[in-house]
């Protein structure tokens, strides 16, 4: 049985990024390059990059509805998750297509959630841009997705059910809106649920051994990237009891449909690089373990890494920031960069 991989790809192809062909295990590529355990995985700067600082939100207009925002306005397309969220305060990330098929990345878009297009939204919150800048500095050769970054922004979700979600921008000097709806195919906007979601704020971290190796040969057979991470260093299981904080990637940088666990995995490895395992964790868990072998299976439910199965996951890539007591404190599905990542971490060291 195929993995149930989530509606990004879908929506990915429906934008015309990803081409249908790029359906299904892309080719393997070249040979790995040698050393993946350099002492710097990464040309990162030696400096440490600020944190996100989002702008300050707009008083947007009274009464606002989804129906009011989006009327007149310059139709987008909006690419976000369909993972159930809890209610409250947490970090929705998106992407956002023109007619065209381009992407936006400049700006700082509102988000807005209402029941329905008359209801009265809730809003605004305001996202901010963050660039992927980790793949070319980790010397990374696994498959790269055509998303180039993320917006994000903290939203404040009232209550359970079906939200849909409209981000309000402009483009050519004009407001344009892309919404989201959950009960479209492929889904969009959010759904929120009083039930268990995977790597709920605020629950404890499943304890599991997660593969070591310190050794070349050895982490290609337990990591599909390309040269693979140095991030298998310590097992999850014995990093959730050493008194520090953990940053844990679930990710299959080979065999990533949306092509975003190879670019995502970096940006951990970016993060590891600027605070360094002496203050946190930090961990990659493979979906799919090439074995000795060194061939990745094929990538089927039945195939997922005992890690990955335990978590209850059947989407890729997360990233999951837990502090020193063993609560996830940030959970991130689908794109994410290290100032994200860092900006969750710094205050849990």
């Amino acid at each position: 049985m195929p993995v149930a991989r989530r509606s990004f790809r879908a929506l990915l192809v429906a934008a015309g990024l990803v081409a249908t062909a790029c359906g299904g295990s892309p080719k393997p590529p070249p040979t790995p390059l040698p050393n993946p355990l350099a002492a710097r995985p990464c040309d990162a700067p030696s400096t440490p990059r600020p944190a996100p600082s989002p702008a300050a939100a707009p008083g947007g207009p009274a009464n606002a509805t989804i129906a009011r925002l989006s009327k007149g306005a310059q139709p987008l397309t909006l690419l976000s998750t369909d993972v159930p969220v809890t209610p409250g305060r947490q970090t929705f990330g998106f992407d956002i297509t023109t007619s065209e098929g381009g992407l936006l990345t400049a700006g700082n878009p509102t988000v807005w959630l209402a029941k329905n297009p008359h209801a009265k939204a809730v809003g605004p919150f305001v996202a901010q841009w963050f660039p992927f800048t980790a793949y070319p500095e980790c010397h990374d050769r696994s498959p790269l997705s055509p998303i180039p970054g993320v917006y994000s922004a903290t939203i404040d979700v009232p209550s359970t059910g079906a939200w849909l979600v409209a981000v309000v921008t402009s483009t050519s000097g004009h407001q344009a809106v892309a919404v989201g709806d959950p009960g479209s195919t492929p889904p969009g906007g959010l759904t929120a649920t009083d039930g268990p979601v995977p790597a709920q704020l605020g629950s404890r971290a499943t304890s599991v051994k997660t593969p070591v190796a310190t050794t070349e040969r050895g982490l290609r057979e337990i990591d599909t990237r390309i040269p693979p991470s140095p991030l298998h260093y310590i097992s999850l299981d014995q990093a959730l009891r050493n008194g520090k904080p953990t940053v844990v990637v679930f990710s299959t940088p080979l065999l990533c449909q949306t092509r975003l666990c190879g670019p995502v995995t970096d940006e951990v490895l970016l993060a590891y690089q600027q605070i360094g395992k002496a203050r946190a964790n930090f961990i990659h868990v493979e979906e799919f373990l090439p074995g000795p072998d060194l061939k990745p299976p094929p990538p089927t439910l039945e195939n997922q890494s005992p890690a990955f199965k335990a978590w209850g996951l059947h989407t890729e890539p997360w990233v999951v920031v837990i502090d020193k007591h063993g609560i996830i404190r940030g959970r991130f599905d689908g794109p994410v960069t290290a100032p994200q990542i860092e900006a969750a971490l710094l205050p849990l060291l």
